[in-house]
Parts: C-alpha cells; sequence; structure tokens
C-alpha cells in the first residue's frame, strides 16, 4: 500500500467517532449492521470492544467475515472487509480502556476492567480497502498490507 493511500484510509478512520459494523444474522438469512466504536491500530487493523450481551457475539462466532464502513464529514468513505478475531491480551484492552473514550463511560460497561467477563474485544484484521469521495460513484481499492492484489 503506497504512503498516500494509507494516509487516507488512516485520516478518515480517525476522525470518524463510530463506523457501521456489518455482519451476518447468526441464523445466516439476513445482514446486520449497527455503528461500533472502532480504532485504528498501526498496523491498520481495527479493535471494536463489544458487550457479551450484544447480538454480534453470536453473529460473529458464526462467520467471523464481517465489513466496517467509516464516513467521515467531508464526505470521504472507507469501507474495510476482513475478519474479525478475539483479541484476548489483556494489556491491549487496558490500552484502550487507558487511551480511548473517557473511564467513566469503560468502567459503567466493564466495572471489573480488562479481565471483566464481559468485554469482548475484536480485532478486524483486513483484507481490503475500498474508499472514495461520496460523489466519485467508484470506490479505490487496495489489498490490506501484506496481501496481495
Amino acid at each position: 500500500m503506497d504512503a498516500e493511500t494509507r494516509a487516507i484510509i488512516t485520516r478518515v478512520i480517525k476522525n470518524c467517532v463510530y463506523g457501521d459494523l456489518a455482519t451476518i444474522s447468526a441464523d445466516g438469512t439476513a445482514p446486520r449492521v449497527r455503528p461500533v466504536c472502532a480504532f485504528l491500530e498501526n498496523d491498520l487493523s481495527i479493535l471494536i470492544p463489544s458487550h457479551t450481551a450484544t447480538r454480534k457475539i453470536g453473529e460473529i462466532a458464526n462467520n467471523p467475515n464481517v465489513e466496517i464502513c467509516f464516513v467521515d464529514s467531508e464526505h470521504w468513505q472507507v469501507r474495510v472487509t476482513g475478519t474479525a478475531k478475539v483479541e484476548t491480551r489483556c494489556e491491549v484492552k487496558q490500552r484502550l480502556m487507558d487511551t480511548t473514550l473517557s473511564p467513566k463511560l469503560w468502567h459503567g460497561f466493564f466495572p471489573d476492567g480488562p479481565d471483566d467477563d464481559k468485554f469482548v474485544l475484536y480485532r478486524i484484521e483486513p483484507e481490503s480497502f475500498e474508499w472514495m469521495k461520496e460523489w466519485e460513484l467508484a470506490y479505490r481499492k487496495a489489498p490490506a498490507p501484506g496481501r496481495s492484489k
């Protein structure tokens, strides 16, 4: 991935508070989309915290193939296709809790901190990226770094 493409993708995702995550229903019959807090990592993977009470837990368990879409205030769109995997490292959860959102918000959802049994953290490992300015009507595409075209 060239530096300009990486810069556009990074800027758009980091400028968005939420992304819209698409999964397939647990019974495999319908798409499901919902806004999620999403945090871009340096390797372009995306961290998504979740609670065990949400439907996406079962949906991702049945089919980990997901897509997340971001639209910034300048009407740039970035779509990321990838695989959602559970991130089990406590230090990654702790870093996220220490550096994002508010401690009060994190504590409200996960009172036991990064070890809370209800705290599930997904890492979307990207396979490809698509991006465009909203009115361009044609996406530009690139594989994730380390993936062939």
